[in-house]
């Protein structure tokens, strides 16, 4: 995927831009990062979303990855008027180690796993929804990208995000699932809780649902594994 560059000939895209307005509404004029592909909609590519966009987040620092095209980006084309394409776009927060300066690039390697679940669903049709699970059955970080190649983290769980949440558009209504990395073991208890819980327990683990590669399974963490057990033994406050 390459950032894009201002183009003056734009094609209409009444669902792209209610995604722009409602996500840039939330970080006071920022620039993103945007990432477009040149191979859009082809299937058997590794880029087949048209677009993510990355902001920049604070308290904590970090990045704010959104995906462009499980929503219908330029015209009607599905039969339902109240829903827009597969009714989604992904999200997904990383951390950063300090504030991020104005200069600074965003990791690429979400940008190859948000393609990937975006082309898994493009070509089966298969849609997600608040609660499910998905086993990668491999780490998050591909090998050879710029994460951590320890990473523990192989699965992910969907859940609405927590800041954009679910917005009307000229399509119809899409909501924004945030993907939330787990190890092995969290995905066999969250993949257990109903959804009221598992929101709930992941705002305890981590409250703005932070995919962080580089940490270890919380069951590894005293008090973590204290929350997990709690809601696996299905005890919440």
């Amino acid at each position: 995927m390459s950032e894009a560059q201002d183009d003056d000939a734009k094609i209409p895209a009444p669902g792209w831009d209610a995604i722009d307005r409602w996500v840039g509404a939330h970080f006071g004029g920022q620039i993103p990062h945007q990432f477009t592909s040149r191979t859009a909609y082809e299937l058997e590519t590794q880029n087949p979303l048209p677009a993510v966009t990355v902001w920049a987040t604070s308290a904590p620092a970090g990045w704010l990855y959104v995906t462009y095209g499980l929503s219908e980006l330029f015209d009607k084309t599905s039969s339902d008027p109240s829903v827009s394409g597969f009714g989604f776009e992904l999200s997904m927060r990383l951390p950063a180690a300090a504030s991020v300066s104005s200069g600074e690039r965003p990791p690429a390697w979400p940008l190859r796993l948000l393609q990937s679940i975006g082309r898994h669903v493009l070509s089966t049709g298969a849609s997600f929804d608040s609660g499910h699970a998905i086993d990668l059955g491999a780490s998050l970080v591909a090998p050879d990208s710029d994460g951590p190649q320890d990473c523990a983290l192989t699965g992910l769980i969907c859940l609405p995000d927590p800041l954009l949440g679910k917005i009307n558009t000229a399509h119809g209504s899409l909501l924004f699932l945030r993907l939330f990395g787990v190890a092995p073991r969290e995905l066999e208890i969250l993949d257990g809780l109903e959804l009221g819980d598992l929101v709930a327990c992941i705002a305890e683990l981590s409250p703005f649902a932070i995919t962080d590669p580089a940490r270890a399974s919380f069951t590894e963490d005293p008090e973590c594994s204290k929350v997990l057990r709690r809601y696996a033994l299905g005890i919440t406050l």
